[in-house]
């Protein structure tokens, strides 16, 4: 009963904190509650009983990656409300109806499931374990793993570059 109610609060707690990363318009409690989402996503892990993936999930991605964003927001300072036309503005029907349709595909696929409270739950393996993890990363998948550092390094210099020609443009610092 106790890993219901934990399932339960965290599922919870990371829509809410989720809904809150999308709908808040200050950039700081966006990110706040980003933290709050991945930590509730940690808690999912745990109660998965995959305790390296939810220290993974806090370590690297609530205390780390979110900690950037905070900075950087920090950094950046507070930027006034965009006035000018937005041209996605006409593409927000669409938006909507595909939120709608993909909530609408997972309640077909959770409904359709045979998971539920009475099923047994799954046998574990290592599969998650560090040392599956890494041979899995470091054997099997290097290239995949080094292709992705180096798009994360692009996007962090275009990142920078972004930011630094928007501040420029707008009197700068």
């Amino acid at each position: 009963m106790g890993e219901k109610v934990t399932f339960a609060v965290a599922a919870i707690g990371a829509l809410g904190f989720g809904a809150g990363v999308v709908f808040f318009k200050d950039a700081f409690r966006a990110a706040v509650s980003l933290i709050g989402a991945l930590l509730a996503v940690a808690l999912l892990f745990i109660a998965l009983l995959a305790p390296f993936a939810a220290a993974v999930q806090v370590i690297v991605y609530a205390g780390a990656i979110v900690v950037m964003f905070l900075f950087v927001i920090a950094y950046l300072g507070e930027r006034g409300e965009i006035t000018s036309f937005d041209r996605l503005d006409r593409w927000q029907v669409v938006g909507w109806l595909g939120v709608l349709g993909l909530g609408g595909l997972g309640a077909v696929a959770v409904l359709a499931s045979d998971f539920g409270p009475d099923s047994p739950a799954p046998a574990t393996t290592g599969v998650g374990s560090p040392q599956a993890i890494g041979e899995a990363m470091l054997a099997n998948h290097i290239v995949a793993l080094q292709a992705i550092a180096v798009i994360m390094l692009i996007a962090t210099v275009g990142a920078v570059i972004l930011a630094k020609s928007a501040v420029q443009g707008e009197g700068g610092r």
